[in-house]
């Protein structure tokens, strides 16, 4: 993957002045770590994470900095438009952690001595959020987020990167599941010490594979991270890292610019604290904007005794295979055409628009598919469509473009929507490409019609994902001419080069506001 160089955006001069405030005496409830006389132990200390499962984290982040959007993305993704943003996010919650099953079951927290080693490593969590919210300006537009009651009982998974979150009562809301990416994984936090006996003045460096785990990276290509024993005492551990690390997330090149501080509890064997400054500078991706911003995170991470909102009972966790395709479901909404669909997570809603609304599918920051969706009146004479006159349209619509009809049927879902749906294949431009065309209509004749546009190539990374959406499709309410929509709709993307810094009163697009509003994350 091609390297790619740090913006000078956010020089190094006010990175280490913000990293200086996170990696001194923080105020309140996540202030610093106690005091610690910096005696060593001339015999070495071996520091691991004991056999303790069950903790409550608090998590705070404030991000600055800007978004990156293409000027004009149908064109290059090179020249950008910069959109400031300033945001916090904090977060609370409890988390039982899940270890490789080589007893089938998560640690036992009482277990005091049984140390984990370096290579026994969570792999999965129980999450329950008590508070999970954020706050953001985005080009002097305000944004929050908070989580649902409905989504606070979640399954973490770590077995792959990044981790993925479920709700285990109902479906996350695009906004939600962006809340809760964090830059940092306090299920990985244990990655962070070292492997060998340590004293006071000892360093050893961290390797990418775990950098990629503690910064939910999908992939690190070059790391260089290094840590020093800055403390120790009978009781604590203190750490101090920095370093570069040049990875990806979901496809899309990033390079992270980090110095922190960790507390390891030698009574609780457990790292209990850690503050970290991060400048991010991400490229600009099919599906997300690009980065340029300074964060900073605070952790308070404590064992608990017994649980408070997780169930007492263990769930159990199977991480041997993929989990069920209906977990990875999102709702995704376009509050102008007032419907929403339950759609694998690779869906995004890219242009939300009254008279029309387009969703992308992104795989690693590839193009899968297209949906154009776009409210029809109802029929002048009352009559629904029919099937073949359907067909035809399809056909007429399609053009020079249209080689051969593949199939069509008629049918009902559950719910009582009606589908007509029809199957083309063709060429653009030399390209083989599938269409697939679907009237959905209900019993109030509410009606839209949806175009599913793929290469031939991409069938089968496509999936059944029209009949997902037609089984799944429900009419809202739009908002009236006299009602704004709750969500900003009003597409920049394709804005003239001749402006490149939007008005404060421009609406950011769809897709932006939904992966940034919230200040968890700069994912």
């Amino acid at each position: 993957m091609q390297q790619h160089q740090p913006s000078p955006l956010l020089d190094r001069r006010k990175f280490l002045m913000t990293a200086s405030t996170v990696l001194g005496a923080a105020p309140g409830v996540l202030g610093a770590a106690p005091g610690l006389s910096r005696g060593a132990d001339s015999s070495g200390v071996l520091i691991r994470a004991g056999g303790q499962n069950l903790y409550r984290v608090r998590m705070e982040v404030e991000m600055k900095g800007n978004v990156n959007l293409p000027g004009n993305p149908l064109i290059s993704r090179e020249k950008t438009l910069k959109l400031p943003i300033n945001s916090q996010a904090s977060f609370e919650y409890e988390e039982r952690l899940h270890f490789p099953e080589t007893s089938g079951f998560p640690r036992a927290a009482n277990k005091a001595t049984d140390s984990l080693m370096a290579g026994d490593r969570c792999i999965a969590a129980e999450r329950y959020y008590h508070r999970a919210e954020a706050k953001s300006t985005l080009n002097e537009t305000r944004h929050s987020v908070q989580l649902r009651d409905s989504v606070r009982d979640t399954i973490v998974r770590h077995d792959s990167r990044p981790e993925q979150i479920y709700g285990i009562e109902d479906f996350f809301e695009r906004d939600e599941l962006e809340l809760l990416h964090a830059p940092i994984s306090s299920m990985a936090i244990d990655h962070l010490l070292p492997e060998t006996r340590i004293s006071l003045g000892s360093k050893y460096t961290i390797s990418a594979d775990s950098m990629a785990s503690v910064l939910n990276l999908t992939a690190v290509m070059d790391c260089n991270v290094e840590a020093e024993v800055v403390a120790v005492n009978e009781t604590e551990v203190r750490i101090q890292l920095r370093g570069d690390v040049d990875g990806a997330i979901d496809g899309v090149p990033t390079i992270i610019r980090t110095i922190g501080k960790l507390t390891f509890d030698r009574k609780l064997s457990s790292c209990t604290w850690l503050a970290i400054a991060l400048h991010e500078t991400r490229e600009i991706g099919r599906a997300e904007p690009g980065f340029d911003v300074a964060a900073t995170i605070k952790m308070v991470r404590q064992p608990l005794q017994e649980t408070i909102g997780l169930p007492t009972a263990v769930r159990k966790i199977d991480v041997s295979k993929p989990a069920a395709a209906n977990l990875q479901f999102v709702s995704v909404k376009s509050e102008e055409l007032g419907l929403g669909v339950l759609m694998d997570r690779r869906w995004r809603m890219m242009k939300d628009q009254p008279e029309a609304a387009m969703m992308r599918m992104v795989q690693n920051d590839r193009s899968i598919g297209q949906c154009d969706i776009q409210p029809v009146p109802r029929p002048a004479n009352g009559q629904p469509w029919s099937l073949t006159a359907f067909e035809s349209s399809a056909q007429l619509l399609l053009g020079k473009q249209f080689v051969e009809m593949v199939e069509s049927d008629e049918r009902t879902t559950t719910s009582g929507t009606r589908v007509l749906r029809a199957v083309a294949n063709g060429s653009a431009e030399g390209v083989p490409i599938r269409w697939i065309l679907m009237h959905l209509s209900d019993e109030s004749g509410k009606q839209i019609v949806a175009t599913f546009t793929m290469e031939g190539s991409n069938i089968d990374a496509f999936g059944s994902s029209d009949m997902q959406f037609a089984s799944s499709l429900r009419f809202t309410k739009p908002p009236s001419p006299s009602e704004p929509s709750k969500k900003p709709t009003n597409s920049i993307l394709n804005s003239s080069a001749e402006e490149p810094t939007p008005r404060p009163n421009q609406k950011i697009p769809k897709h932006v506001a939904d992966s940034i509003l919230n200040a968890n994350s700069v994912r």
